[in-house]
C-alpha cells in the first residue's frame, strides 16, 4: 500500500535535488558556449518551482557568466583590432624608436658644447621622442589605433571635407591622440611606465597589464623586435 505522503515527499525530494547549473566547464570555452549556458540558466530561473537556494546559486552563476562573456567578447574585439592595426603600429614603433635614437645621439653631441640653450632644446626633442615611443607601445589594443605620423595625403583629404560628421570624427581622433599623449607624459613624469626606454631600444620583450577597459586579466603589448630600427623598412615613411 502506498504511503499517503508519498507524492508530497517525492515532490520535496525532487526540489531538493534540483541542481545548480555547472559553469566551470564553459569558462574559457568561448562566447558561443557562454551564451548557451546563459540561456540555459535563464530558462531554469523562469521556473516557479525552483527552490530558493538553487535560484540564488544560479543567479550568482548567471552574473559570473555575463561578466565572463563581456570579457571574452572584449578580448576577441581587442584581438581583431590589434590584428587590423598590427602593421601600422609595427612601422610607427620602428620610426619612433629610430627618432628617439637620433634625438639621444644629437643630445649627446650638443651636451659636449655646454651651450645651455641648445642643450635645453635637444632635451625637449628627446622627451618628445620618448613620449612617441611610449604612445605606440602603450596605446590600447582594443581601440582603433590613432597614428602618430598620419600620412600627409590623409591630412589634405580631411582638410577638404565638407561633411560635418566627418569633420567631427577628425576632431575626436585628434582629441584622443592628444589625451593619450598626455596620459603617457604623466606616466613618464611619475616614473610609472611599465618598461624602460633602455628595454625598448635593446629590443627586450615587454609585457604590461591592460587594465584600461577590462574587468580583470592582462594583455601583451606589442614589444620591440630584436632588429636594428634604422634598417630599410623605415623608408616606408620617407
Amino acid at each position: 500500500m502506498a504511503h499517503p505522503n508519498h507524492n508530497h515527499n517525492s515532490k520535496n525530494h525532487s526540489q531538493r535535488r534540483a541542481p545548480a547549473i555547472e559553469v566551470a566547464g564553459v569558462l574559457g570555452g568561448g562566447a558561443a558556449k557562454l551564451k548557451k549556458k546563459i540561456r540555459d540558466i535563464g530558462r531554469l530561473l523562469k521556473k516557479d518551482t525552483l527552490p530558493a537556494h538553487v535560484r540564488v546559486d544560479n543567479e550568482r552563476a548567471l552574473k559570473a557568466l555575463q561578466v565572463e562573456l563581456q570579457n571574452t567578447e572584449r578580448d576577441l574585439k581587442a584581438k581583431n583590432t590589434a590584428k587590423k592595426y598590427h602593421m601600422v603600429r609595427f612601422f610607427e614603433r620602428k620610426k619612433a624608436i629610430r627618432k628617439l635614437k637620433q634625438a639621444m645621439k644629437a643630445y649627446d653631441e650638443v651636451a659636449k658644447t655646454e651651450v645651455r640653450k641648445d642643450i635645453k632644446k635637444a632635451r625637449k626633442v628627446v622627451r618628445h621622442s620618448e613620449v612617441d615611443v611610449a604612445y605606440v607601445v602603450l596605446f590600447p589594443k582594443e581601440e582603433k589605433y590613432i597614428s602618430l605620423y598620419p600620412n600627409a595625403k590623409e591630412n589634405e583629404d580631411k582638410s577638404t571635407l565638407n561633411n560635418a560628421k566627418a569633420k567631427r570624427g577628425t576632431q575626436l581622433t585628434e582629441q584622443r591622440r592628444r589625451e593619450f599623449r598626455k596620459e603617457v607624459e604623466t606616466l613618464i613624469d611619475e616614473d610609472k611606465l611599465p618598461f624602460t626606454f633602455a628595454d625598448v631600444l635593446s629590443g627586450k620583450a615587454i609585457r604590461v597589464e591592460q587594465t584600461r577597459h577590462r574587468s580583470n586579466g592582462g594583455g601583451e603589448i606589442d614589444a620591440p623586435e630584436q632588429e636594428d630600427a634604422d634598417n630599410g623598412e623605415d623608408d616606408f615613411f620617407e
